[in-house]
Formats: structure tokens, C-alpha cells, sequence
């Protein structure tokens, strides 16, 4: 990667995970466990059609709990993982944030293409969410 193009990917990458932030109205160092979380996480599909990446499957550790993983996918239509928080509750977890992450850095390595947040419909959170 060339030296001026590091800073620049930075900079993006740091405006996409504010935008993630504010649209589901999480506290930012929120979204950054998440980022942290996808970092640790393991690929376990990914929808590529060739032009583009519509989705992926991830394994994707616990944060509080040894041995356990919770299993995420996330695409255009809408994400699920089996965290009790998603199955339950029906929240939008820091496990599909991590999944939302991985999906737009494979995007961006593969294609180029930054994940548009605003036309993933089922991203919509209530405003009382932290």
C-alpha cells in the first residue's frame, strides 16, 4: 500500500464506523469493541457474485465467555446471530456490528466498494438505544 494512501483509507475508516455509530445510535468506543470483536472473528462464507460481496457468514468469539461463540450472518436483507440478545431481544448485537464491519473491510479489500449504511433498511435502530 503506498504511504498516501494509508492515511486516506484511515480517515475513511474512521468516518464509516462514526456514521455506524450514529445510525445505531451507539456510543462510538461501542462500535470499536465490535471492530475489535471482527478482528478476532472467523470467515466462515462470504457472498461474492464477482462484482461485488452481498454478504457474509462469520464465527465470532464471546466477549465474556470462554469457549463459546456466537455464529452471525449479515447481507443486504437483514442479519441474524445466536447470541441471546438477537434471538431474544431482537437486537442489532455487537456480533452482527462485527459482521457489518467484516463485510464492508472485505469490500473495500476485494472491490473497492465502502458499505452504503443507508441502504441496509433493517440497520434502523430506535433512538432510546445507548
Amino acid at each position: 500500500m503506498s504511504e498516501e494512501l494509508a492515511p486516506q483509507l484511515s480517515r475513511k475508516l474512521k468516518e464509516w464506523l462514526l456514521e455506524l455509530a450514529s445510525k445505531l445510535n451507539w456510543r462510538i468506543d461501542k462500535v470499536l469493541d465490535s471492530y475489535r470483536l471482527a478482528q478476532r472473528s472467523e470467515i466462515i462464507d462470504v457472498r461474492d457474485d464477482g462484482k461485488s460481496i452481498s454478504g457474509v457468514r462469520l464465527r465470532v468469539p464471546s466477549e465474556t465467555r470462554n469457549d463459546v461463540n456466537y455464529y452471525v450472518s449479515v447481507g443486504p436483507y437483514g442479519a441474524k446471530c445466536t447470541c441471546e440478545s438477537s434471538v431474544i431481544r431482537g437486537e442489532v448485537c455487537k456480533h452482527i456490528v462485527a459482521g457489518l464491519i467484516m463485510w464492508n473491510m472485505l469490500s473495500v479489500i476485494k472491490y473497492g466498494k465502502w458499505l452504503d449504511l443507508n441502504e441496509l433498511e433493517w440497520l434502523r435502530q430506535p433512538k432510546d438505544n445507548e
